[in-house]
């Protein structure tokens, strides 16, 4: 007789019956997603060409600016050692000891020399010929030969300044071309942005790596979360700080987390919002990649009448006779269960559809 009431009003119909219950209840909105390392990132080079050597390992933890392999770099390494010999022997030329300003020095010296020997000459001429002492052809000759030594040195001086600006400008030419040989070089050797793992390689030596090929995947080694996917029509549901449970494919059990980031922009592809969450207790062992599913807590109730949501008809009635409907309203809803509010009570018996 008891199993009968359970089942129906009387135990002269087959309709299953319920009546509502008080518990608690939780509501939630799913989530699927991915564990992420933060700044996990693919290393894609930036030069062409064969993998000459392989310097890490999967798993190797690395310091940012590590390198992770080496590109065949030949081309560069000879390009790198000719700007570097320019650079030496340009540093060598451009200083006031190289040999080139040395001998510049030395012949304006020289033309110093001799317009000090051409001026004293002149005017110990001028005097004479104010004495009336020699021909005016050799006061001419001396002042020609002092207006050439005069001129001679001009000329010198314009020289050794003009060469050695210029040397110093062919000297800073070169330092840049040294600079762009060796950012080249380093361009052939891709290195880690970041302090983390490798998680991935990507390429073997003798491979061909591209700039439009990754050939690593380097992440955080300690900071790991989950990156999920929110269907649109629940996003505007989601704020910063909401409690997530989540479930591992690696354990047996729920995790705690919480949101911490909602990208406001939504993928046209897949019509979904993309969040963050960061684990409360970490599980002992992550992996990036692995795939997780998130419960998303809205609203939690300890004390809340409800029914199966398999008994509500039309979203908002259920059937409290045979035939006939009751409006009720309705409070949170887990994937099983919802809370009536107002409508019906505890005693009320109501019928599956």
């Amino acid at each position: 007789m008891i199993l009968c009431l359970l089942l129906s009003v009387g135990c002269g119909t087959d309709r299953e019956t319920t009546r509502p219950t008080i518990g608690p209840i939780t509501e939630s909105v799913y989530a699927s997603g991915v564990v992420k390392a933060a700044g996990q990132y693919q290393v894609y080079p930036v030069a062409t060409g064969q993998v000459t050597e392989i310097l890490v390992h999967e798993g190797d933890t690395v310091k940012a600016g590590a390198p992770l392999l080496r590109i065949d770099d030949r081309s560069t390494n000879a390009s790198a050692r000719s700007a570097s010999a320019q650079v030496r022997l340009l540093e060598h030329n451009a200083s006031e000891n190289g040999p080139v300003l040395v001998q510049l020095r030395e012949s304006l010296a020289q033309a110093q020399d001799r317009f000090v020997v051409d001026s004293a000459n002149y005017e110990r001429q001028k005097v004479l010929w104010s004495q009336q002492v020699g021909s005016k052809v050799e006061l001419e000759q001396r002042e020609l030969a002092y207006r050439t030594s005069k001129a001679t040195v001009v000329r010198a001086a314009k020289a050794l300044n003009e060469t050695r600006e210029r040397l110093r400008t062919e000297l800073e030419v070169a330092r840049n071309n040294a600079a762009i040989s060796a950012a080249g070089n380093e361009d052939r050797t891709p290195a880690s942005l970041i302090d983390g793992i490798v998680y991935d390689l990507l390429v073997e030596p003798g491979e061909l790596a591209s700039p439009q090929k990754p050939v690593a995947v380097v992440g955080s080694a300690h900071d790991l979360y989950l990156e999920l996917e929110v269907d649109e029509k629940d996003i505007a549901r989601i704020r910063v700080g909401q409690e997530v449970t989540v479930t591992l494919e690696l354990y047996d059990r729920t995790f705690d987390a919480a949101v911490t980031r909602i990208i406001p922009l939504m993928d046209p592809r897949s019509r979904t919002f993309t969040g963050e969450a960061r684990f409360g207790g970490r599980p002992p062992r992550l992996y990036p990649n692995i795939t997780a599913e998130a419960s998303i807590v809205l609203q939690r109730k300890g004390r809340a009448m409800t029914i199966p949501a398999s008994y509500l008809v039309e979203g908002s009635k259920v059937l409290i006779g045979e035939e006939e409907l009751r409006e009720v309203r309705i409070g949170l809803r887990d994937l099983e269960r919802v809370e009536v509010l107002d409508g019906i009570d505890s005693t009320s018996v109501i019928y599956k559809p």
